[in-house]
């Protein structure tokens, strides 16, 4: 398959790209960055290419001369950056982006990715038929995206598969996100500033998540919502000491956060429904959340 693929650089990009490559497939990556070195494969099945969303008349007519089967989108600029003005930014560029790539005649297939915040729930099991109400910014774009491909594709036959992403970690992951930070606190013998370590969210590796948007491309599937979870929650105190215990030999830190957030309510605490899409692509995650985060510790660039 030849596949055209948006943020093939970023934390999901690169282990997807990886994934595509050693099943064969020819990949046209996208970019913004100008030094793509960090990326590279050295492999003539992928080709990076410098742009913006906007798609300026020559990456167009590239695109249109390399004729991928499917398309895999992956960015949204400027995360965690939830604000209106980049909400409504992303949402524009990314509609400029998709009527441009409505022209390439040989797409067939779009898999653009979601989120599990477009579900707005705290508690509980999170199903693909859930009805969604955007309560801020972000999720009104992504939810204002979703709508405007289904019925773009719906028109132009295209099969269209949107992936909600639980909480994703691995190697890559930028560094004010929950699991590296934790790491790097727990490494400067730092006690990690959270304040309830009971919340407990679906935790997925990133390897995870791009086999299971890898089996979403080479399979034949019905245009939809499908969860990419783990398919279980996990409590933040024991992701923080399965981190310690791997650094340290020990939870001492973890024993005093819990100490210090004794009165902190358990507010949080959903995960995915993964009926749907394990019977769809017969896909389950292989990573437990001890050998992921024993990835990311040892995880040398």
């Amino acid at each position: 398959m030849k596949l055209l693929i948006t943020g093939a650089s970023g934390f999901i990009g690169q282990p997807l790209v990886k994934k595509l490559i050693e099943e064969g497939h020819s990949i046209l990556a996208l970019s913004r960055s100008a030094d793509l070195q960090h990326v590279s494969n050295n492999t003539d099945k992928i080709i990076y290419f410098k742009s913006s969303l906007e798609l300026e008349n020559r990456a167009l007519e590239r695109i249109k001369d390399f004729e991928p089967d499917i398309l895999i989108h992956l960015a949204w600029e400027k995360i965690p950056d939830f604000s209106f003005e980049t909400s409504f930014e992303n949402l524009q560029n990314h509609i400029i982006f998709f009527r441009h790539i409505f022209t390439v005649t040989s797409l067939k297939k779009f898999i653009v990715t979601g989120s599990c915040w477009e579900y707005n729930k705290k508690m509980g099991v999170c199903t693909e038929s859930d009805i969604c109400f955007s309560v801020n910014f972000f999720t009104w774009a992504k939810n204002s995206l979703r709508d405007f491909l289904q019925f773009e594709c719906l028109q132009k036959n295209i099969n269209f598969i949107w992936p909600r992403i639980f909480y994703v970690y691995g190697p890559e992951q930028r560094i004010g996100s929950l699991i590296p930070s934790v790491i790097e606190s727990i490494r400067n013998g730092l006690i990690p500033e959270l304040k309830t370590p009971s919340n407990a969210n679906d935790f997925i590796y990133v390897d995870d998540v791009a086999e299971g948007l890898l089996q979403f491309a080479i399979n034949d599937i019905s245009s939809g919502i499908y969860n990419l979870g783990s398919g279980k929650s996990m409590p933040v105190i024991d992701i923080v000491s399965s981190i310690e215990n791997s650094l340290n030999g020990n939870v001492i830190l973890s024993k005093e956060l819990i100490t210090r957030t004794t009165k902190s309510n358990k507010d949080t605490d959903f995960w995915a429904d993964m009926t749907k899409t394990f019977s769809t692509i017969k896909w389950k995650p292989r990573t437990s959340s001890a050998m992921g985060i024993e990835k990311m510790i040892n995880y040398k660039k």
